[in-house]
């Protein structure tokens, strides 16, 4: 298991605005890598948004091509052209702004489905216990917090791993898989992404 609490890096959920993991990454260009999960610019909030994003910092940006809150065309594509550092765009084909939120990928109804009775067990169960929730599905991970064989956009969570040893780790065994395109993949593109 990858202990990310030791690693310079950053993860993000997008909440508008606008994307914290890329603000880091310009920010800090001592980062390893980001990965920048259905990304929004804030635009439309009144937020100021760089012009030019990482020249240092390697970016995986997450995104999905049915995304309602942060619409890939006017968002995520957009991250990806002001971004010259390496980087890396996955569209995922019907995704929505849920389908990053896992390493199986899914939409919100998947991410939300049977999690109403567990959510409260949960919230009740980790007040009293430091934190601690016995119930997985009740915090909105339902089969997109969970790898299974029947996933069918498991992809999602191969390419994060994938990008998490290469530029984490230095495993530069992890570079081919970040070359093969995923087929639940809208979109995958890169640049600047041979070897050093």
């Amino acid at each position: 298991m990858l202990n990310t609490s030791a690693l310079p890096m950053k993860m993000e959920a997008s909440l508008p605005p606008p994307s914290t993991s890329q603000i880091a990454a310009l920010n800090d260009p001592t980062l390893k890598c980001s990965v920048a999960l259905c990304p929004h610019d804030g635009n439309e909030f009144g937020v100021p948004f760089p012009e030019e994003l990482s020249a240092s910092v390697p970016v995986l940006i997450l995104c999905g091509d049915h995304d309602e809150e942060a619409n890939s065309q006017t968002q995520a594509w957009n991250h990806y052209r002001k971004t010259t550092a390496p980087k890396l765009i996955f569209e995922i084909k019907g995704g929505d702004h849920f389908t990053a939120n896992g390493p199986s990928g899914g939409n919100e109804s998947e991410v939300a489905s049977g999690a109403e009775p567990c959510s409260l067990c949960n919230e009740i169960i980790a007040s009293i216990c430091w934190g601690w929730a016995p119930c997985p599905w009740g915090n909105y991970n339902g089969p997109s917090g969970h790898a299974t064989e029947e996933a069918p956009r498991g992809a999602v969570g191969g390419v994060v791993l994938a990008w998490l040893q290469l530029f984490l780790l230095g495993e530069e065994s992890a570079r081919e898989r970040l070359v093969a395109r995923p087929d639940i993949a809208a979109s995958f593109e890169s640049q600047k992404m041979e070897r050093r």
